[in-house]
């Protein structure tokens, strides 16, 4: 089975991914550290938000929307669980149900804007641990995250992330269960 994570940044995506992992044995691949990072990081250039939506788009320019999952995809392989977060565009959506079929299922994680901007500060990556509630919520007219309002519409499920961690993992749980019928 492939879970695919959509939703806004600091929504609890990776919480998800990272507890899927850990307790069900699923392989997380993740755009920023699988795909765009280790590109970064040969062109010399620091691993900020900015930079990597710059990348993104560039491949999607190049190579068309799906692009990063195109790449991502590579390192699938065989049978077993895998969980992908950070999944943008619709056509990400549709590369993925093109090539695995039933066996992909899209999760919405949904969280709330105050609560997204606090993880994002607190966390302190991709440059936006000083980020103002104003400025957090400026960078959620950029190109990968105004896509959102398309490819969430796309998910099968959704996991609302209004809690804690452990009120998350519940949630997560519970997803399992349903997958698992």
């Amino acid at each position: 089975m492939i879970i695919g994570l959509v939703g806004r940044r600091a929504s609890g995506k990776d919480t998800v991914a990272q507890y899927l992992e850990k307790k069900y044995g699923y392989r997380h691949y993740d755009y920023t550290r699988d795909v765009l990072s280790p590109i970064l990081s040969k062109q010399g250039k620091p691993v900020t938000r900015e930079n990597l939506v710059r990348l993104a788009m560039s491949l999607r320019g190049k190579m068309g929307n799906a692009a990063p999952t195109m790449l991502l995809c590579r390192k699938i392989s065989g049978k077993g669980d895998y969980v992908v977060s950070g999944i943008r565009f619709p056509e990400e959506v549709e590369y993925l149900r093109g090539r695995y079929g039933s066996g992909f299922t899209l999760v919405e994680v949904r969280s709330s804007h105050t609560a997204r901007h606090e993880r994002a500060v607190s966390r302190n990556i991709k440059g936006e641990g000083k980020l103002t509630y104003k400025a957090f919520m400026e960078k959620e007219g950029l190109p990968t995250e105004k896509i959102l309002n398309e490819t969430v519409k796309m998910a099968d499920r959704t996991v609302y992330n209004s809690g804690n961690v452990k009120d998350l993992h519940g949630k997560t749980d519970l997803l399992i269960r349903r997958l698992n019928r």
